[in-house]
């Protein structure tokens, strides 16, 4: 499913800094274009006061000529009436003087000068003495007072004039500041805007392309969960169904609105003991694939179902999807082929038996008068016909490993005794292979609770294929030994090694084909048998050449093979049909106990043949039968009652409930509920011993 990347945001701090500078900006812009308005404002006012000081100034000038008219008027008529304008005229001059400001304080003595002289010359014509009054005019001081202070007015005119120009000239230039910082801040206020509408117009374009592009990959995966032909179901890690595809509604018989918001146990429901795939969920990180699960239909049928679970990450949280394939047609097949193989192979194995009997008679026979080409024909037939025996016997070993019935013994037993037969057998081939079989054999009993015939079987296939690996005429050396606190056996060989590529995959079925001919089984089949005994099996480069290939196995420290023999490690005996559930159980114990696998009342009576346990754990409905028949043979070698703990769906009646010290309900009680029991009843057996 592809995921979506969202669109990268922008960086919060760039935005930040514009957002907090752009204001700013504007703002300083705003108040430097008020300064300079008032600036220019102010220098506009300056020029109109100057303007007027100057017009005060001519007018002053005029005032001051109409006196002196005035004065003139009566010096040269003597008419009284040409004084009438003196008066005003000098009040006028006055009061011009005021609004004049500066310039007028600095005219006024000249001023002064000029109406004292007038005043006089008026006091003179008032005391009758005109001599006196022309010789006065003839003295031409008047003109000289009023040329200077015409000079004067002049002189202060012209300043105020270019006091005017100034201040005009100031108010253009601040004036056109103004228009400029407007224009430099309409610009920047519509840069700003046409950015914030350019940003808004990619942001809705992306929203636009993003919602176009989940719509388009919705629509996209809406036809694939329809088009598909497993059932898909998307799941909350806290196990809701979300949703279900059209493939799912067939075969479950749900609609997506029947399972929509439901637990996935409608569909999935538990397994026995609690091991069922929402224990793996986990906190949503649950991968892989679960084979042979059991899915509920609508109608109440089940069906056998591969259920691969996959994570699908998205913005609201994390979603599980669960493909179900229906596995009806695969078990069938399995089945017949399986059916097929032991079939094929019981027919095929009992006429090779009798092939290998009648060679062996003519062997024996006399066969000095067969000319040798009869002799070496019998011997490759011989040799054929126990090769197909081979084949034919590892085949049912893996059948039966598949089918779980492969049935290993645990019987006390001395590794020497396996090492010792497995040289004896090999040494015809090691012969023909110009081979030395060598056993070293440990100073002391390596005890194991094993099977002879199986572990036989591990060991002679690792000497088989040691000698077909080694050059002509080396050594292939078996070695029996205690190391770690374990048995152990290796067998060494001269060969070329293991490949690097076959490395990894040398234990699985049809890939160790060292052995010339071999069926590519010996090594699956031994490593099965190995761990059904606890053990380990491996191979490693030897330090000198070749390869040695071993295994380890539990050592008993009492050859009475007593479960109490096993450095003092409880053993449990679980009898159930339900093999996996038996592997998690000895999962989850193995640090506490020693468990055994028994899938019905057969095999765990077998078992109980060979050793008594610490305590039994008992399935009441068993494929040949019911668990109340073990109940009266669970007991120790004092005659005394093996503790019992009972894991069960089926209805367990008040008799028997009693002699069990616990009673565990398949599906009610999960497997974490039930290996806490099983503890606590070590921990109390223990406590009592």
């Amino acid at each position: 499913m592809t995921t979506l990347a969202p669109p990268a945001p922008p960086s919060r701090w760039r935005f930040l800094l514009i957002a907090t500078l752009t204001p700013l900006l504007l703002a300083a812009l705003i108040g430097w274009t008020g300064v300079e308005h008032a600036r220019s404002l102010e220098a506009q006012a300056e020029a109109a006061r100057s303007f007027e000081r100057e017009r005060m100034l001519l007018l002053l000038m005029s005032a001051v000529k109409d006196a002196e008219t005035a004065q003139r008027g009566l010096l040269l008529t003597g008419d009284r009436a040409f004084l009438a304008p003196y008066a005003p005229a000098r009040a006028e001059v006055e009061r011009l003087l005021g609004a004049a400001g500066a310039a007028g304080r600095s005219l006024r003595p000249a001023i002064a000068a000029k109406f004292a002289e007038l005043d006089a010359t008026i006091a003179l014509f008032e005391r009758g003495d005109a001599a006196a009054m022309r010789r006065e005019v003839a003295s031409g001081r008047g003109k000289r007072i009023m040329d200077a202070l015409r000079d004067a007015v002049a002189a202060a005119a012209a300043a105020e004039r270019t006091r005017s120009a100034e201040r005009s000239a100031s108010f253009r230039r601040h004036r056109d500041d103004s228009y400029r910082l407007l224009e430099v801040s309409g610009a920047l206020a519509g840069l700003i805007l046409l950015g914030v509408i350019l940003a808004l117009w990619r942001s809705l374009s992306e929203r636009h392309a993003a919602a176009r592009a989940a719509h388009e990959a919705a629509t996209r995966h809406a036809a694939i969960l329809a088009s598909t032909t497993d059932t898909l179901l998307i799941v909350t890690t806290g196990g809701t169904i979300e949703t279900i595809n059209a493939a799912g509604q067939d075969l479950l018989g749900y609609s997506a609105a029947e399972l929509s918001a439901r637990d996935l146990a409608t569909v999935l429901p538990s397994r026995a003991g609690g091991d069922d795939l929402r224990a793996r969920f986990g906190a949503g990180a649950a991968r892989g694939v679960f084979p042979d699960q059991v899915a509920r239909r609508r109608d109440g049928s089940d069906v056998t179902v591969d259920v691969a679970i996959g994570v699908m990450h998205g913005p609201d949280g994390d979603r599980l999807v669960l493909s179900l394939r229906d596995a009806s047609d695969r078990l069938r097949i399995a089945r017949a082929k399986d059916e097929l193989i032991s079939t094929v192979s019981h027919e095929l194995r009992t006429p090779l038996t009798s092939v290998v009997g009648s060679l062996a008679l003519l062997r024996a026979a006399d066969a000095g008068e067969w000319p040798p080409q009869a002799v070496r024909l019998v011997a490759i037939a011989d040799n054929n016909a126990r090769r197909l025996i081979r084949l034919i016997d590892d085949m049912l070993d893996v059948d039966r490993i598949e089918s779980g019935q492969l049935t290993i013994a645990r019987k006390p037993l001395d590794l020497r005794t396996i090492t010792a037969q497995a040289t004896l057998d090999g040494e015809g081939v090691a012969q023909r292979h110009a081979m030395t079989l060598v056993d070293v054999v440990a100073p002391a009993p390596v005890m194991v609770a094993g099977d002879v015939g199986r572990l036989l079987q591990v060991v002679t296939n690792l000497v088989s294929n040691a000698i077909h690996a080694s050059v002509r005429g080396e050594t292939v050396t078996l070695r029996t030994e205690v190391a770690g606190g374990r048995a152990r056996v290796s067998v060494d060989d001269h060969g070329p090694g293991v490949p690097a590529d076959l490395r990894s995959r040398l234990f699985d079925r049809f890939q160790s084909q060292r052995a010339s001919g071999g069926t590519g089984l010996g090594l699956a089949i031994a490593r099965e048998i190995v761990r059904r005994l606890d053990g380990t099996i491996w191979f490693e480069d030897r330090a000198g050449g070749g390869t040695r290939f071993a295994f380890d196995l539990p050592l008993l420290t009492d050859a009475t093979g007593d479960a109490a023999g096993q450095a003092g490690t409880p053993l449990i005996l679980h009898v159930d049909d339900d093999h996996d559930l038996c592997e998690a159980m000895t999962v989850a114990l193995e640090d506490v106990a020693t468990m055994i696998c028994a899938k019905g009342l057969d095999a765990a009576r077998a078992d109980m043949r060979d050793r008594r346990p610490t305590l039994v754990l008992l399935d009441m409905a068993l494929g040949d039968g019911t668990g109340a028949a073990l109940i009266p043979e669970l007991l120790d070698a004092g005659g005394q009652p093996i503790p019992l703990v009972l894991l069960t769906a089926a209805d367990v009646p008040p008799e028997i409930a009693r002699r069990a010290t616990a009673v565990l309900v398949k599906g009610r009680h999960d497997l974490a509920a039930v290996v806490e029991t099983i503890r606590r009843q070590l921990r109390e057996l223990g406590a009592h011993r």
